[in-house]
């Protein structure tokens, strides 16, 4: 058998010990990868895009993802970092959702700037007051906390001076929950604002409901991009074999004197997590605290059970991601349907009008024109 990947030293710890060690193990699988790699090479070397959705059902991996992109962020500018102090790599944040179904920019911009570690926030002003007003500093000292205008500068300016590579957008689709596609039009226009005006990538992440943003017009479907992080599928046998490593990686690290052999039951693993890492990784963490209430040896299928989520719940996150998955194969394919005929440009066709000619009057192609019969 192959050697535990923790110290044996670990099994003698609290049982939240043993439990927080496991909750903090992340398995790098092919999924996880693609879009990891995909992600890196824009940060790295942008394009014009300057705006990326990642989006997914619950539980398939997002906020690793994101977890993992930050770190290996700071890690590629771990040069630049050293020789200036003043620089920020990566940041991000969580979206709030709306309350009442107002967005606060404010909240947004206040947020952002903490994450930036940005000092002195309460106090970004805008001096840009109205002329009557320009001799009044004092009132601007006094209002500067309802200008949202004056910390979007202060934002956007961070984001230079600090060189911000990406920006990053936890649970986006809270951005989104206005009511009317005009309003979700004018809050992608804001983000794609900001990217542009900083030149910083902007990646959110969120549910399928970030597929509305890249339709909602031409420049935005021009200017974005999609990563879509798709559960695992039983029906593919390349998705089942990278299923069963991941069981196998997730199974050695669980801090248990005896090592389980879960791989067995990887059909009713993969069916009670929907394909999704992040549900299995859950689902493990609630079944080794069962293990531990009896003080098992290992893990049994009995602790499975116990552990499992409900069926409702279960149903509920399945019909999510097929219907996700779906509309993004629907929508993804649109530009690879050959074009119909009424889509295809027409040819023009030039109508000859009849002239209206004298009576008598020749017309200019019957003979040649400009040219000696006799050779003369």
């Amino acid at each position: 058998m192959m050697e535990r990947p923790f110290p044996s030293s670990l099994l003698l710890q609290s049982q939240s010990t043993k439990t927080n060690y496991f909750k903090r193990i992340t398995i790098p699988h092919r999924r996880l990868r693609e879009a990891l790699n995909l992600l890196l090479m824009n940060v790295l070397e942008p394009a014009d895009t300057l705006i990326f959705f990642v989006f997914g059902v619950t539980g398939v991996g997002k906020t690793t993802l994101r977890l993992r992109l930050e770190k290996m962020l700071l890690s590629e500018f771990l040069p630049s970092l050293r020789s200036n102090a003043g620089q920020i790599a990566v940041a991000g944040i969580e979206a709030i959702p709306a309350e009442q179904g107002k967005f606060s920019y404010k909240d947004y911009y206040t947020r952002a700037l903490e994450a930036l570690q940005e000092v002195l926030i309460e106090y970004k002003i805008d001096y840009q007051l109205p002329s009557d007003e320009s001799k009044e500093w004092g009132c601007a000292v006094h209002t500067y906390y309802k200008d949202s205008s004056a910390l979007r500068r202060a934002m956007e300016k961070v984001f230079r001076y600090r060189q911000l590579k990406a920006f990053t957008i936890d649970e986006a689709q809270h951005l989104l929950m206005m009511a009317g596609a005009h309003q979700m039009l004018q809050q992608m226009n804001w983000i794609k604002s900001i990217a542009n005006l900083t030149g910083t990538v902007h990646i959110l992440f969120g549910t399928y409901e970030l597929l509305n943003c890249p339709t909602l017009n031409g420049q935005m479907g021009r200017r974005s991009e999609d990563i879509h992080l798709s559960p695992y599928q039983a029906d593919e046998e390349e998705d089942v074999a990278e299923f069963i490593r991941i069981i196998r990686t997730f199974q050695r690290h669980l801090p248990l004197r005896q090592e389980p052999k879960l791989e067995q039951h990887y059909e009713y693993l993969f069916s009670g997590s929907v394909g999704c890492v992040g549900i299995l990784k859950n689902w493990l963490t609630r079944s080794l605290l069962f293990a531990y209430a009896e003080e098992a040896r290992t893990l049994k299928l009995k602790h499975l059970k116990q552990g499992a989520l409900g069926a409702s719940r279960l149903k509920k996150i399945k019909e999510e991601a097929e219907q996700g998955l779906r509309r993004f194969l629907s929508e993804s394919s649109l530009f690879e349907q050959p074009y119909s005929r009424e889509h295809r440009p027409q040819r023009a066709t030039i109508k000859h009008v009849p002239s209206h000619s004298r009576v008598g009057q020749r017309k200019p192609l019957r003979d040649a024109v400009g040219v000696n019969l006799d050779g003369n």
